[in-house]
Parts: structure tokens; sequence; C-alpha cells
């Protein structure tokens, strides 16, 4: 079995090799702007005329245009190329509906990291890190590299400097691990929530850090722009950005690998994090309501890292031979994992009372078992399969409901039960 696996190293570049990086950095911002205007130059012509330019054609027109201006060929040929691959790549993913579209470069906002795909033009001997046209850099070596190295990027975070080496590693097929199937359910007020009944709560890192990253924002502002004291407070500013990123990043590791070594199937929401944490500001003519609410709630839904987390079980359920699966989460919140009866007044903040069977247990955990018995068919829901039945048709019956109670006067909705 091949997978892939990067490593990290923490790399000190003089500060001739700091100065000449950041040129570069400036250099790939316009080589991305020039040739992302150029496809946008091409989208916007006749379609009869149109023509789609690819990866090839502006690696090849890379040639000329570094013989025109020699602080672009200063950075290493193969950098670039492997940059405008990057691009392309961007490129196919809005064309396939995956994402946006690129955005352009922004000096002091977007760092660009330095990849070469070559690995017999950059090499790591001992301490010293070798990198084409830079030169020798020492490097912290705290765990061999292992595979076949493939490609390998300089990344620079904040006043730091890293290189991530990109490996090919033949392992032999992992045996599933032997723990059951579980369900998770992602929130808010408890970052985790399985359906054994665990509870993870959420640390909330960067709310504990609002106040001084506040501080450190307005004294930013005070600067003026293009000054040295600017530059250094927007450093204490990435500074605390950074920590709040690292600690968050070693929780959703140590939870995810956790899940993925200790059972064979794993199934999670399939969540629209980027619906759920949109502005509720509206327009100028409808303006938004509770804003200020909705807002707070998109810091907390955005700092869980919801989106990390799925990320991370998705390969390391492939390294330790486990099963991720992501089903809907449509009224999973009211939904009783024991009877399934689907009612909006099931739910009470973190109380899960059923008014069908008068189940009671934490919202999160009966959310989390109702997750996962959706990892095949599922458990019936309104007279059906909680996967089969279309969402839409699941909506009116809850409607009707709700509905229903209103109308009558009646403090008690009927509960619909499956058969």
């Amino acid at each position: 079995m091949l997978i892939h696996k990067g490593f990290r190293y923490r790399i000190y570049p003089s500060a001739e090799q700091q100065a000449r990086m950041a040129q570069w950095n400036d250099a790939l911002r316009f080589l991305w702007n020039l040739a992302n205007e150029q496809r946008l130059l091409d989208l916007g012509r006749c379609k009869c005329d149109r023509v789609y330019v690819s990866a090839i054609d502006q690696i090849n027109e890379l040639t000329d245009l570094r013989a025109e201006l020699p602080w672009l060929a200063d950075v290493p040929r193969d950098v670039g190329a492997q940059l405008l691959q990057e691009l392309d790549k961007a490129w196919q993913r809005c064309f396939k509906g995956l994402a946006d579209r690129p955005r352009w470069k922004r000096k002091d906002r977007d760092v660009l990291g330095f990849t070469a795909p070559d690995p017999g033009s950059w090499w790591i001997d001992g301490r010293a890190f070798h990198f084409p046209k830079l030169g020798e850099m020492e490097i912290v070596v705290h765990r061999p590299v292992a595979g076949t190295p493939k490609t390998c990027t300089i990344i620079r975070d904040g006043d730091q400097w890293f290189v991530s080496v990109m490996c090919e590693i033949e392992i032999a097929d992992p045996t599933p691990p032997a723990g059951p199937a579980i369900g998770i359910d992602r929130g808010v007020t408890n970052l985790l929530a399985d359906s054994e009944g665990r509870l993870v709560k959420n640390p909330a890192h960067r709310e504990r850090a609002q106040k001084r990253l506040a501080r450190a924002q307005r004294a930013a502002s005070r600067k003026r722009k293009g000054s040295k004291n600017r530059e250094k407070a927007n450093l204490r500013v990435a500074r605390i950005h950074r920590k709040v990123r690292r600690q968050r990043d070693h929780v959703l590791h140590v939870e995810s690998l956790r899940y993925a070594k200790s059972h064979s199937v794993i199934v999670i929401e399939s969540l629209k994090i980027r619906n759920m944490s949109r502005s509720a500001k509206g327009t100028k003519e409808n303006p938004g309501t509770n804003v200020a609410a909705k807002s707070g709630l998109n810091r907390r839904i955005l700092g869980a890292g919801w989106g990390k987390f799925g990320v991370m079980l998705g390969y390391k359920t492939v390294w330790h031979g486990s099963e991720l699966q992501q089903k809907t989460p449509i009224f999973s919140s009211q939904e009783c994992s024991a009877c399934h009866c689907v009612d909006a007044r099931n739910r009470n903040g973190e109380v899960f009372l059923c008014v069908s069977c008068g189940h009671r247990e934490h919202a999160d955990t009966n959310a989390a078992k109702v997750i996962c018995s959706r990892r095949t068919d599922g458990g019936a829901v309104c007279g059906g399969s909680a996967t089969g039945r279309p969402a839409k048709q699941k909506l009116r019956v809850v409607r009707r409901g709700n509905r229903s109670s209103q109308g009558s006067g009646s403090s008690k909705a009927p509960a619909f039960r499956p058969e």
C-alpha cells in the first residue's frame, strides 16, 4: 500500500537568505497574478474564440518572461513552474464546482511557499538543508525522513521558517481496528461527542486569546503604514494567531488519531461549514437580525476546526485501516436514537427528552448515535429510512406537526413514529 506523508522541520536561514526569499515571494506573487489574469481574459472572450490556456502553455511562456525580467529569473525555474501548476489545479477545482475562483495574491496578506519538485535539486545532510540558489541552511531534524522524498516546500510562518518534505511510503495493508463503529457529532460547546457517551469540551483557544488579539490589532492599526513599527505590530498579531492555530491543531490531531486507531468505522456529519458560518448582516435593503450573536457563533464554528478534523480523519483512517463515512445531519438533533421519533420538541438545550418514548440523554450524544445509525441504511425516521427518504419530504412532515400544534392551541404536537 502506497501512502503520502509529510515531514515538517524548522530551518534557520541567514539574514541574506531571508531577504532573498522575500524577493522571491514578491516575484511569485507577480507571476501568480499575471497568470491568473491571463486565464480570466480567456474566460471573458466570446465562446467561439475562447481557448483555455493550460499549465503547460504558461510554463512554456515562462522562459521568455524570465529572459525579460531578471528579478523573476532569480527564482528557480522549477519553483515558478510548480506555482503555475498549483494555479491550474485551483482553476480545475473551480470548474468542478469544488471551490471559488482563485483569488489575487496581495502583499502583506498572502505568503507563498517555494516548492522544489525535483528531489535531486535539494537535500538534507545531517543538520544542514540545501535548497537551489539559497545554499545551506541550518535545520532541526527531530525525526528521520521515511520513504522516498518527492517534493520539498519552504514556508514562512510569521517570523519562523519551515521546510515540508512530502514522501511516498510503501506500507503493508493495515488491519482494521477491532473497535466497533462509532458516530461523532461536532459542536460548539462540546467540540466532539461520540456515540459511546464521550464528550470533549471545546478548548475555545481563540476566545481565550481574543482580548490579547484585539489589543494587538488595535496597536497595529495605529501605526503608520509601511513603517517598521507597523511591521513589528503585525508580527505580534501573527504570533498570537500562530499560537491559537497550533493549540487547535494539537487537540484535533490527538482526537483524530484516537478514533482512527480504535474504531473500524467512523461516521461524521457531512457539514456545509461555509454556509453555516455565513454572515447574517444581510443587505442595506434587507438587513439581518441578531447580527452580533451570529457573528460570535461564526467565530466559534470556525475556531473549532470542524473541517480540519474531517481532513485529519480522512488520511489517518487510511493509514490505520479504518473507514470514514460522512452522512447527512438532517434532523439528527431532533431524532430519538431509541425510537427514531422526529420532533422539534425533543431537544431542549443540552437535554434530549423524547416526547414519544421518554428517552433522555445528552443532546450531543443522542445526535452522535443517530449519525452512527445512518452508516448503512440508517434507522427509521417518519415511517421510513433516515437516509432514504428525501429531505424535503421529511421537512414537510415536521412542519406539519408544528403547524398542528400552533393551529389547535394544544401544547403537544403529534409525534411521528415509524410503523
